[in-house]
Protein backbone atom coordinates (compact mmCIF):
# COMPACT_ATOMS: atom_id res chain seq x y z
CA UNK A 1 0.00 0.00 0.00
CA UNK A 2 1.22 3.48 -0.81
CA UNK A 3 0.58 6.01 1.80
CA UNK A 4 0.51 9.94 1.43
CA UNK A 5 0.68 11.73 5.13
CA UNK A 6 -0.13 15.61 4.63
CA UNK A 7 0.95 17.01 7.87
CA UNK A 8 2.58 19.95 9.59
CA UNK A 9 5.91 19.70 10.48
CA UNK A 10 5.72 15.82 11.97
CA UNK A 11 8.32 14.52 10.06
CA UNK A 12 11.37 15.41 11.58
CA UNK A 13 14.68 14.08 12.83
CA UNK A 14 14.54 16.53 15.64
CA UNK A 15 11.44 15.04 17.02
CA UNK A 16 10.81 11.13 17.47
CA UNK A 17 7.67 10.77 18.63
CA UNK A 18 5.44 13.29 16.56
CA UNK A 19 2.20 11.76 15.55
CA UNK A 20 3.18 12.20 11.42
CA UNK A 21 6.48 10.26 12.14
CA UNK A 22 5.36 7.73 14.11
CA UNK A 23 2.64 6.95 12.24
CA UNK A 24 4.97 6.85 8.82
CA UNK A 25 7.70 4.76 11.04
CA UNK A 26 5.01 1.97 11.88
CA UNK A 27 3.54 2.15 8.28
CA UNK A 28 6.99 1.09 7.10
CA UNK A 29 7.56 -1.36 9.44
CA UNK A 30 4.25 -3.28 8.36
CA UNK A 31 5.86 -2.81 4.79
CA UNK A 32 3.95 -0.17 3.21
CA UNK A 33 5.58 2.76 1.07
CA UNK A 34 5.07 6.39 2.72
CA UNK A 35 5.68 9.51 1.32
CA UNK A 36 5.12 12.51 3.80
CA UNK A 37 4.57 16.51 2.77
CA UNK A 38 4.99 18.62 5.39
CA UNK A 39 5.49 22.04 5.99
CA UNK A 40 9.02 23.99 5.10
CA UNK A 41 9.76 26.22 7.58
CA UNK A 42 13.65 27.43 7.10
CA UNK A 43 13.43 29.96 9.74
CA UNK A 44 13.09 27.33 12.25
CA UNK A 45 16.33 24.93 12.08
CA UNK A 46 15.47 24.00 15.76
CA UNK A 47 12.45 21.84 14.50
CA UNK A 48 14.08 20.05 12.03
CA UNK A 49 12.21 21.65 8.65
CA UNK A 50 14.72 23.51 6.90
CA UNK A 51 15.63 20.45 4.35
CA UNK A 52 14.09 19.89 1.33
CA UNK A 53 13.86 16.29 1.00
CA UNK A 54 14.64 13.77 3.21
CA UNK A 55 14.56 10.03 4.37
CA UNK A 56 13.71 9.58 7.64
CA UNK A 57 12.83 5.98 8.84
CA UNK A 58 12.27 4.50 5.78
CA UNK A 59 9.69 7.73 5.11
CA UNK A 60 10.31 10.17 1.50
CA UNK A 61 9.40 13.55 3.23
CA UNK A 62 8.93 16.78 1.12
CA UNK A 63 8.87 19.57 2.61
CA UNK A 64 6.71 22.76 0.61
CA UNK A 65 5.88 26.65 1.68
CA UNK A 66 2.98 26.32 3.95
CA UNK A 67 0.19 28.41 1.89
CA UNK A 68 -3.67 28.30 0.87
CA UNK A 69 -3.71 29.58 -2.12
CA UNK A 70 -2.15 28.82 -5.33
CA UNK A 71 0.21 26.35 -3.47
CA UNK A 72 1.78 26.03 -6.27
CA UNK A 73 4.95 24.73 -4.50
CA UNK A 74 2.66 22.00 -2.70
CA UNK A 75 0.98 21.03 -6.16
CA UNK A 76 4.05 20.79 -7.90
CA UNK A 77 5.29 18.15 -5.02
CA UNK A 78 2.14 16.13 -4.89
CA UNK A 79 2.49 15.99 -9.11
CA UNK A 80 5.64 14.51 -9.06
CA UNK A 81 5.10 11.70 -6.52
CA UNK A 82 3.53 8.47 -7.20
CA UNK A 83 -0.23 7.88 -6.86
CA UNK A 84 -1.12 7.18 -3.49
CA UNK A 85 -3.37 4.30 -2.44
CA UNK A 86 -4.42 6.44 0.39
CA UNK A 87 -3.76 9.87 1.87
CA UNK A 88 -4.17 10.70 5.64
CA UNK A 89 -4.49 14.32 7.33
CA UNK A 90 -3.28 15.50 10.21
CA UNK A 91 -4.38 18.16 12.14
CA UNK A 92 -7.27 20.70 12.35
CA UNK A 93 -4.99 23.87 11.11
CA UNK A 94 -3.53 22.49 8.21
CA UNK A 95 -3.01 25.00 5.24
CA UNK A 96 -2.39 22.25 2.59
CA UNK A 97 -4.85 20.30 3.43
CA UNK A 98 -7.55 22.42 1.02
CA UNK A 99 -5.34 22.38 -2.20
CA UNK A 100 -4.53 19.15 -1.06
CA UNK A 101 -7.81 17.48 -0.97
CA UNK A 102 -8.81 19.01 -4.17
CA UNK A 103 -6.18 17.73 -6.13
CA UNK A 104 -6.56 14.23 -4.39
CA UNK A 105 -10.11 13.89 -5.02
CA UNK A 106 -9.36 15.27 -8.69
CA UNK A 107 -7.28 11.68 -8.64
CA UNK A 108 -9.86 9.75 -7.30
CA UNK A 109 -7.68 8.86 -3.73
CA UNK A 110 -9.78 8.44 -0.73
CA UNK A 111 -9.24 10.76 2.28
CA UNK A 112 -8.77 9.90 6.19
CA UNK A 113 -7.86 13.03 8.39
CA UNK A 114 -6.84 12.75 12.50
CA UNK A 115 -7.78 15.97 13.66
CA UNK A 116 -5.78 16.22 16.83
CA UNK A 117 -7.03 18.36 18.75
CA UNK A 118 -10.43 20.00 18.01
CA UNK A 119 -10.38 22.73 20.42
CA UNK A 120 -7.05 24.12 18.73
CA UNK A 121 -9.61 25.63 16.09
CA UNK A 122 -9.69 29.43 17.20
CA UNK A 123 -13.19 29.43 15.20
CA UNK A 124 -14.83 26.65 17.17
CA UNK A 125 -13.60 28.12 20.58
CA UNK A 126 -13.65 31.58 21.81
CA UNK A 127 -9.61 30.42 23.76
CA UNK A 128 -7.95 28.17 23.09
CA UNK A 129 -5.89 28.54 25.94
CA UNK A 130 -8.77 28.18 28.10
CA UNK A 131 -11.57 26.10 25.83
CA UNK A 132 -13.29 24.49 28.68
CA UNK A 133 -14.34 27.74 30.60
CA UNK A 134 -16.71 28.50 27.55
CA UNK A 135 -19.42 26.77 25.27
CA UNK A 136 -17.44 26.29 21.34
CA UNK A 137 -19.28 27.75 18.70
CA UNK A 138 -20.00 25.35 15.58
CA UNK A 139 -21.87 28.13 13.75
CA UNK A 140 -19.04 30.04 13.42
CA UNK A 141 -17.28 26.99 10.48
CA UNK A 142 -17.49 27.99 7.57
CA UNK A 143 -17.81 25.56 4.50
CA UNK A 144 -18.62 27.19 1.48
CA UNK A 145 -18.05 30.31 -0.36
CA UNK A 146 -22.09 31.16 -0.26
CA UNK A 147 -21.04 31.77 3.85
CA UNK A 148 -17.69 33.74 2.95
CA UNK A 149 -19.55 36.41 0.89
CA UNK A 150 -22.30 36.45 3.00
CA UNK A 151 -20.58 36.99 5.99
CA UNK A 152 -18.09 39.69 4.31
CA UNK A 153 -20.99 41.45 3.65
CA UNK A 154 -22.18 42.18 6.70
CA UNK A 155 -18.65 42.72 8.48
CA UNK A 156 -15.91 43.00 6.03
CA UNK A 157 -13.56 40.42 7.46
CA UNK A 158 -12.92 38.37 3.86
CA UNK A 159 -9.36 37.88 4.81
CA UNK A 160 -10.81 36.05 8.04
CA UNK A 161 -13.76 34.53 6.40
CA UNK A 162 -11.67 32.82 3.70
CA UNK A 163 -8.94 31.24 5.85
CA UNK A 164 -12.02 29.77 7.94
CA UNK A 165 -13.14 28.25 4.81
CA UNK A 166 -9.72 27.12 3.43
CA UNK A 167 -9.71 25.23 7.04
CA UNK A 168 -12.86 23.95 7.23
CA UNK A 169 -14.52 23.35 3.55
CA UNK A 170 -11.73 20.05 3.01
CA UNK A 171 -13.63 18.39 6.23
CA UNK A 172 -16.37 17.89 3.96
CA UNK A 173 -14.68 15.21 1.48
CA UNK A 174 -13.28 13.36 3.81
CA UNK A 175 -14.00 9.26 3.44
CA UNK A 176 -12.94 8.18 7.31
CA UNK A 177 -11.62 9.84 10.46
CA UNK A 178 -9.61 8.04 12.84
CA UNK A 179 -9.92 10.60 15.53
CA UNK A 180 -6.85 10.02 18.27
CA UNK A 181 -9.68 10.18 20.78
CA UNK A 182 -13.08 9.78 21.88
CA UNK A 183 -13.43 13.27 22.63
CA UNK A 184 -12.48 14.33 19.36
CA UNK A 185 -14.65 11.41 18.03
CA UNK A 186 -17.50 13.32 19.95
CA UNK A 187 -16.64 16.88 19.02
CA UNK A 188 -16.26 15.48 15.22
CA UNK A 189 -19.59 13.75 15.54
CA UNK A 190 -21.56 17.14 16.78
CA UNK A 191 -20.38 18.70 13.94
CA UNK A 192 -21.93 16.62 11.93
CA UNK A 193 -19.53 14.22 10.42
CA UNK A 194 -21.10 11.43 12.33
CA UNK A 195 -22.26 9.69 8.91
CA UNK A 196 -18.39 9.13 7.69
CA UNK A 197 -16.58 6.12 9.54
CA UNK A 198 -14.86 6.75 12.45
CA UNK A 199 -12.46 4.77 14.16
CA UNK A 200 -10.59 6.02 17.43
CA UNK A 201 -6.58 5.37 17.32
CA UNK A 202 -4.89 7.03 20.20
CA UNK A 203 -1.28 8.41 19.23
CA UNK A 204 1.96 6.02 20.10
CA UNK A 205 5.51 6.35 20.86
CA UNK A 206 8.78 5.15 18.72
CA UNK A 207 9.25 2.79 21.63
CA UNK A 208 12.67 1.24 19.91
CA UNK A 209 14.18 4.78 21.28
CA UNK A 210 11.91 5.04 24.07
CA UNK A 211 13.75 1.50 25.34
CA UNK A 212 16.98 2.39 23.78
CA UNK A 213 20.06 3.79 25.82
CA UNK A 214 20.22 7.90 26.31
CA UNK A 215 23.30 10.36 27.46
CA UNK A 216 24.20 10.78 30.91
CA UNK A 217 22.65 13.78 32.44
CA UNK A 218 25.34 15.80 32.95
CA UNK A 219 23.06 18.85 34.39
CA UNK A 220 24.24 20.12 37.82
CA UNK A 221 20.48 18.90 38.84
CA UNK A 222 19.41 18.54 42.87
CA UNK A 223 16.63 15.81 43.62
CA UNK A 224 14.30 15.86 43.14
CA UNK A 225 13.71 16.73 39.72
CA UNK A 226 10.72 17.68 38.84
CA UNK A 227 10.28 18.82 34.87
CA UNK A 228 7.89 20.87 33.06
CA UNK A 229 7.92 19.43 29.13
CA UNK A 230 5.65 21.51 26.31
CA UNK A 231 5.04 25.16 25.30
CA UNK A 232 5.50 27.87 27.98
CA UNK A 233 1.69 28.83 27.04
CA UNK A 234 -1.44 29.54 29.14
CA UNK A 235 -2.99 26.36 28.22
CA UNK A 236 -0.01 23.89 29.34
CA UNK A 237 0.12 25.80 32.55
CA UNK A 238 3.29 26.77 33.22
CA UNK A 239 1.93 29.27 35.18
CA UNK A 240 -0.42 26.68 38.03
CA UNK A 241 3.27 24.51 38.22
CA UNK A 242 4.88 27.39 39.17
CA UNK A 243 2.22 28.49 41.93
CA UNK A 244 2.47 25.21 43.20
CA UNK A 245 6.03 25.56 43.59
CA UNK A 246 6.33 27.30 46.99
CA UNK A 247 4.24 24.25 48.90
CA UNK A 248 6.92 21.38 46.67
CA UNK A 249 9.84 23.69 48.22
CA UNK A 250 8.46 24.08 51.73
CA UNK A 251 8.55 20.62 52.30
CA UNK A 252 11.75 20.07 49.46
CA UNK A 253 13.57 22.65 49.36
CA UNK A 254 16.75 21.99 46.96
CA UNK A 255 14.23 20.57 44.83
CA UNK A 256 14.85 21.44 40.95
CA UNK A 257 12.20 22.39 38.49
CA UNK A 258 13.53 21.94 35.33
CA UNK A 259 11.45 23.87 31.84
CA UNK A 260 11.90 22.17 28.26
CA UNK A 261 10.19 23.90 25.45
CA UNK A 262 10.77 25.26 21.84
CA UNK A 263 8.60 27.81 22.67
CA UNK A 264 9.80 29.95 25.10
CA UNK A 265 8.00 33.21 24.39
CA UNK A 266 6.40 33.25 27.54
CA UNK A 267 10.19 33.06 29.69
CA UNK A 268 10.20 36.09 31.06
CA UNK A 269 6.37 35.89 33.00
CA UNK A 270 7.68 32.51 34.36
CA UNK A 271 11.02 34.42 35.74
CA UNK A 272 8.55 37.07 36.58
CA UNK A 273 6.21 34.33 38.65
CA UNK A 274 8.88 32.11 40.07
CA UNK A 275 10.98 35.44 41.42
CA UNK A 276 7.28 36.70 42.90
CA UNK A 277 6.85 33.55 44.71
CA UNK A 278 10.16 33.07 46.06
CA UNK A 279 10.76 30.33 43.98
CA UNK A 280 13.49 31.50 41.42
CA UNK A 281 16.74 29.47 42.61
CA UNK A 282 14.60 26.13 41.98
CA UNK A 283 14.00 27.19 38.18
CA UNK A 284 16.33 25.84 35.66
CA UNK A 285 15.45 26.65 32.39
CA UNK A 286 16.62 24.12 29.74
CA UNK A 287 14.78 25.73 26.52
CA UNK A 288 14.82 23.05 23.50
CA UNK A 289 17.00 20.10 24.33
CA UNK A 290 17.32 16.73 22.01
CA UNK A 291 15.11 13.82 22.18
CA UNK A 292 17.80 11.90 23.72
CA UNK A 293 18.71 14.77 26.41
CA UNK A 294 15.11 14.58 27.16
CA UNK A 295 14.63 10.88 27.43
CA UNK A 296 17.57 10.97 29.58
CA UNK A 297 16.09 13.90 32.00
CA UNK A 298 12.60 11.85 32.18
CA UNK A 299 14.50 8.59 33.44
CA UNK A 300 16.68 10.89 36.03
CA UNK A 301 13.24 12.83 36.91
CA UNK A 302 11.18 11.85 40.38
CA UNK A 303 7.90 12.74 38.94
CA UNK A 304 6.18 14.74 35.82
CA UNK A 305 3.57 17.30 36.49
CA UNK A 306 1.60 17.63 33.23
CA UNK A 307 -1.21 20.16 34.40
CA UNK A 308 -3.17 21.10 31.48
CA UNK A 309 -5.63 23.44 30.67
CA UNK A 310 -6.60 21.61 27.34
CA UNK A 311 -4.87 18.88 25.12
CA UNK A 312 -5.29 17.59 21.73
CA UNK A 313 -3.89 14.02 23.28
CA UNK A 314 -0.88 14.73 25.48
CA UNK A 315 2.38 12.90 24.23
CA UNK A 316 4.27 13.58 27.27
CA UNK A 317 2.50 11.60 29.45
CA UNK A 318 3.18 8.24 26.86
CA UNK A 319 7.14 9.54 27.45
CA UNK A 320 6.74 9.53 31.21
CA UNK A 321 5.05 6.62 31.63
CA UNK A 322 7.39 4.94 28.71
CA UNK A 323 10.83 6.34 30.82
CA UNK A 324 9.16 5.57 34.26
CA UNK A 325 8.40 8.46 35.87
CA UNK A 326 4.62 9.13 38.28
CA UNK A 327 2.90 11.01 35.63
CA UNK A 328 0.22 14.17 37.41
CA UNK A 329 -2.23 15.61 35.11
CA UNK A 330 -5.83 17.11 34.74
CA UNK A 331 -8.62 15.43 34.97
CA UNK A 332 -9.94 17.31 31.30
CA UNK A 333 -11.20 14.85 28.37
CA UNK A 334 -8.74 12.93 26.46
CA UNK A 335 -6.49 13.10 29.29
CA UNK A 336 -8.65 11.28 31.45
CA UNK A 337 -8.72 8.73 28.53
CA UNK A 338 -4.87 7.89 28.96
CA UNK A 339 -4.49 8.39 32.74
CA UNK A 340 -6.34 6.12 35.31
CA UNK A 341 -6.43 7.94 38.37
CA UNK A 342 -4.01 5.63 40.73
CA UNK A 343 -3.24 2.85 38.61
CA UNK A 344 -1.11 4.51 35.97
CA UNK A 345 -0.99 8.66 36.79
CA UNK A 346 -2.90 10.49 39.05
CA UNK A 347 -5.45 13.23 38.26
CA UNK A 348 -5.73 16.39 40.09
CA UNK A 349 -8.69 19.07 39.18
CA UNK A 350 -8.83 21.79 36.69
CA UNK A 351 -6.89 25.04 37.68
CA UNK A 352 -6.24 23.74 41.05
CA UNK A 353 -2.46 24.90 42.24
CA UNK A 354 -3.42 23.63 45.89
CA UNK A 355 -4.15 20.40 45.04
CA UNK A 356 -1.01 20.29 42.45
CA UNK A 357 1.23 20.76 44.76
CA UNK A 358 -0.48 17.99 47.19
CA UNK A 359 0.16 15.33 44.75
CA UNK A 360 3.31 16.11 43.56
CA UNK A 361 4.53 15.98 47.41
CA UNK A 362 2.34 13.31 47.59
CA UNK A 363 4.06 11.48 45.12
CA UNK A 364 7.22 12.23 46.18
CA UNK A 365 6.99 10.94 49.92
CA UNK A 366 4.92 7.70 49.30
CA UNK A 367 7.34 4.96 48.08
CA UNK A 368 4.53 2.67 47.30
CA UNK A 369 2.26 4.72 45.79
CA UNK A 370 5.34 6.12 43.16
CA UNK A 371 6.48 2.08 43.00
CA UNK A 372 2.75 1.34 41.54
CA UNK A 373 2.35 4.36 39.17
CA UNK A 374 5.78 3.55 37.74
CA UNK A 375 4.51 -0.42 37.20
CA UNK A 376 0.89 0.63 35.80
CA UNK A 377 2.55 3.43 33.37
CA UNK A 378 4.58 0.64 31.89
CA UNK A 379 1.95 -1.77 31.49
CA UNK A 380 -0.17 0.97 29.94
CA UNK A 381 2.16 1.22 27.78
CA UNK A 382 3.16 -2.29 26.95
CA UNK A 383 -0.69 -2.94 26.50
CA UNK A 384 -2.35 -0.34 25.42
CA UNK A 385 -0.22 1.46 23.18
CA UNK A 386 1.92 -0.78 21.26
CA UNK A 387 2.34 0.72 17.51
CA UNK A 388 1.74 -2.80 16.30
CA UNK A 389 -1.35 -2.89 17.35
CA UNK A 390 -2.45 0.31 17.00
CA UNK A 391 -1.23 0.96 13.45
CA UNK A 392 -2.82 -2.01 12.16
CA UNK A 393 -6.08 -0.09 12.97
CA UNK A 394 -5.23 2.84 11.24
CA UNK A 395 -4.24 -0.09 8.32
CA UNK A 396 -7.63 -1.43 8.75
CA UNK A 397 -9.38 1.86 7.98
CA UNK A 398 -7.26 2.43 5.03
CA UNK A 399 -8.32 -0.82 3.40
CA UNK A 400 -12.00 -0.12 4.28
CA UNK A 401 -11.72 2.96 2.38
CA UNK A 402 -9.68 2.12 -0.61
CA UNK A 403 -12.25 0.16 -2.62
CA UNK A 404 -14.79 2.72 -2.38
CA UNK A 405 -11.95 5.68 -4.20
CA UNK A 406 -14.88 6.09 -6.11
CA UNK A 407 -17.08 7.69 -3.79
CA UNK A 408 -18.56 10.85 -4.95
CA UNK A 409 -18.51 12.96 -1.41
Amino acid sequence: MRVLIVGLGGVTRNFRNWPERTLGQALVKAGHEVYAVTYWQPESPHLGLDQREEMIDGIRVYRVQPQFFPARDLLATLRSLPRPDVAHLMHPRNVLAWAAVRWLRRQGVPIVWTWLGPYHDRWLVSDRERPYERQPHPDRLIYTLRDVARRTLRDGRLRDHLRNYYIHEPLRHVHAFIPCSRHEAEVLAALGFGDRPMTVVPLWLDMDFMRGPAPELNLDLIRPIIPYIGQLTVRKCYDLLVEAMPAVVARFPQATFVFVTHNPDQRANLQRLAAERGVAENVHFLGTISEEEKLALLRASDVLPFPSRYEGFGLPLLEGMAAGTPVISTDIPVVNEIIRHGENGLLIPYDDAAALARTIIEVLENKELRARLIAGGRNSIDNHFRPEDLVQRVIDTYKHVIPSSTWNC
